[in-house]
């Protein structure tokens, strides 16, 4: 939950209350002891909810900066190979900007001769359903038209509908 997410459901808390509190002014006792009881309740749940998310965006902090300072190249692509985020390590080592990976086919990084290769491990990858290591070997383009010869480990995510499976992917050089 973003904090723009956070203030919208605590200005709708808040709205509801002043709308029950309009009509309970005039209300009969006990019908007023009992909203406002309920209301009482909205509240506490509502910071309960309001942590949560303070502890969530934490938690997200701290993973995004794992992931972008981790001293390895680190991408999670589609089941395609489409690259959906890249870490620094990952730009460094094909001598890019990090946000020119993302949406780009990872197998344009790897050198002609290997292509159809790397293509063949990357379906048997996807297709690890069981959440199985392939490991291969391969030839990355490095910058300044540079060969980097480089070890692929990579891992499919579960996923729960039966949908096509995100690659998570560790790139060392070898």
């Amino acid at each position: 939950m973003s904090g723009n997410d956070s203030f919208e459901l605590f200005n709708s808390v808040k709205t509801v209350r002043d709308l029950l509190q309009r009509k309970l002014d005039g209300g009969a006792g006990h019908a007023q002891g009992e909203l406002e009881a309920g209301l009482q309740e909205i509240e506490a749940l509502w910071e309960e909810l309001r942590q949560r998310a303070d502890e969530l965006t934490a938690e997200r902090q701290r993973y995004s900066e794992f992931f972008e300072y981790a001293p390895d190249a680190y991408l999670v692509t589609d089941s395609h190979g489409t690259v959906r985020d890249a870490n620094r390590a990952a730009a460094e080592l094909l001598g890019v900007p990090a946000r020119t990976l993302a949406g780009k086919p990872l197998a344009t990084c790897v050198h002609e001769d290997g292509r159809r290769d790397f293509r063949a491990h990357l379906v048997r990858a996807s297709a690890q359903t069981d959440g199985e290591l392939s490991v291969w070997r391969g030839v990355l383009l490095g910058p300044g038209d540079g060969l980097l010869p480089v070890q692929f480990r990579v891992r499919a995510l579960p996923v729960a509908d039966g949908g096509l499976a995100p690659l998570c992917w560790l790139v060392r050089r070898t």
